[in-house]
């Protein structure tokens, strides 16, 4: 409980299947006020993460900090500059979520976004996988994405879906001005919850056809040619 009241940043808690109690109530409580992912599962999972140490409740930390959304858009704008906000929809692989964040910070994007349930885990394993990048770049935790869109889009953002039906492509694409891209999962796409917020969907084309890009791959593609743009 203390760490749940603390300032540390927790990336998930796992709760004992069937557990009750004021106790347990007062965990879900601020694990909902923070966005902080509950999970429920076996005691048994619980036992062999703990060696059988545990009440039937775990929390694992983050080592990234989790910034506010609209921090870092109004200080984008404060500084002169056309925010590039990149939100992952459903990325939950951790190879492509590292690649992603790699490559995000190298191009200039200014904030990843991403969603308290249906996102790869932001942990030690991440940072290898972004080499580093993670600990740069800022990455905003939210409870919807849907809401993190109509705050982007009431603040002047161009919501841009990468979608392989797109209307355009991404040299046909003004990406100098105030954007957010969105990248669905590779076997989904964009959640259709998302879709109708989408303002335009680009499509990168292929030499040969095929089902899609590599997300990740995709991903640096549409970025690259942000940067060129902006440069």
């Amino acid at each position: 409980m203390e760490l749940l009241q603390s300032d540390k940043e927790v990336e998930q808690v796992l709760l004992q299947a069937a557990s009750t109690g004021e106790a347990i109530s007062a965990i879900r409580k601020i694990c909902s006020e923070k966005d902080i992912p509950v999970k429920t599962v076996p005691p048994e999972k619980l036992s062999r993460l703990t060696g059988g140490n545990h009440q039937g409740v775990i929390a694992f930390t983050s080592p990234v900090r989790f910034q506010q959304l609209e921090d870092i858009v109004q200080h984008t704008i404060e500084q002169g500059e056309a925010p590039l906000i990149l939100l992952l929809d459903h990325i939950t692989d951790m190879g492509n979520f590292g690649a992603i964040c790699r490559t995000a910070w190298a191009a200039g994007v200014h904030a990843i976004v991403i969603p308290t349930s249906g996102a790869a885990p932001v942990n030690g394993d991440a940072i290898k996988a972004s080499a580093g990048a993670l600990q740069m770049l800022p990455v905003c935790r939210v409870a919807r994405l849907e809401d993190a869109l109509d705050y982007l889009r009431l603040n002047g953002l161009l919501i841009i879906g990468a979608a392989a039906e797109g209307n355009t492509t991404p040299a046909q694409t003004d990406f100098s001005i105030p954007c957010a891209i969105v990248m669905g999962s590779e076997d989904e796409g964009i959640s259709p919850g998302i879709r109708p917020q989408l303002t335009a969907t680009v499509a990168i084309p292929m030499q040969r056809p095929f089902d899609s890009y590599n997300v990740s791959v995709a991903c640096g593609m549409l970025l690259y040619e942000c940067m060129r743009q902006r440069q």
